[in-house]
């Protein structure tokens, strides 16, 4: 279960997402972000946003828990 504030780095988005609830940035390696919210297994895209200055060279993608649902 990710903390708030917790950053990982993974291959498998949908792996580390599985079964966790809240509202999560979601970093693709081409520089993508996406906020998104994970509620009784339903999933929204709240916004995305393209930063090319942060686009790295590697297949993994960057996940940090910014909300969590009382």
């Amino acid at each position: 279960m990710f903390r708030i504030n917790e950053k990982i780095v993974v291959p498998d988005v949908t792996s580390a997402l599985e079964g966790e609830e809240g509202t999560f940035w979601v970093s693709a390696p081409t520089g993508e972000t996406l906020e998104i919210s994970l509620e009784e297994g339903c999933v929204e895209v709240h916004c995305s946003a393209y930063v090319p200055d942060a686009k790295r060279n590697d297949e993994l993608w960057t996940i940090t828990k910014i909300e969590e649902f009382a």
